[in-house]
């Protein structure tokens, strides 16, 4: 992925502008990482659906570029993975069951096997027969990490990514982070340090508008 182009884009709801008129163009080639901060309230999440194409811009557009061509929206989905606190889980599924699944809806990466996720979420092979619906939060927030950042895709976007995780999911969240920042383009919505220490391009979304750190 070449970039993705934020074009004169404002967003508004119920007659309040949560931010305006922002020009930005974000390399999204692999190894680039992005933070989008900003307080409670302030429109981070919509900010990171709106690069996706999950929600549209006010005003003005956003458009993804590959190989210097202009990619239709209709495509965008083929070229990443997205996770956030809001996302449901096929809670009838259990583990084995939600990774069929997952290969069939957006593929892992080749070497990403069950048996691997469950090494690295500390999950008992007993684990992998469980229903989803028994899992707590923070199990929950451990599968959608590991569907989010061993997608066979080129760019990750995550929303406060250490939701309901304790010591242990914080440490997966890290590791994932640096086995896969150099195959990907990351982008993450957060107002909480330990989220996005390890990234360098940081914007602050402020006054209604989205100010570079």
């Amino acid at each position: 992925m070449d970039s993705i182009n934020v074009i004169n884009a404002g967003k508004n709801f119920y007659r309040s502008w949560l931010y305006k008129d922002i020009n930005l163009t974000l390399n999204a080639s692999p190894g680039n990482s992005f933070a989008i901060l900003g307080n409670n309230g302030s429109g981070k999440s919509t900010f990171l659906l709106m690069l996706t194409g999950q929600t549209s811009p006010t005003h003005g557009k956003i458009n993804w570029t590959k190989s210097g061509v202009e990619l239709p929206e209709n495509q965008w989905h083929l070229h990443y993975a997205i996770s956030s606190p809001g996302m449901e889980l096929p809670e009838e599924l259990n583990l084995l069951e939600w990774y069929d699944f997952i290969q069939k809806v957006k593929p892992l990466k080749k070497d990403v096997s069950i048996e691997y996720i469950a090494d690295l979420c500390k999950f008992s092979r007993k684990t992998l027969q469980k229903p989803i619906a028994n899992f707590s939060s923070g199990m929950k927030q451990r599968v959608k990490l590991c569907g989010n950042l061993l997608s066979d895709v080129p760019v990750s976007f995550l929303d406060e990514p250490l939701s309901n995780l304790d010591t242990d999911g914080i440490e997966l969240y890290h590791s994932l982070i640096e086995i896969e920042k150099q195959s990907k383009a990351l982008f993450v919505a957060s107002n909480d340090p330990k989220e996005y220490e390890s990234i360098s391009n940081r914007f602050r979304i402020e006054d209604k508008q989205l100010i570079q750190l």
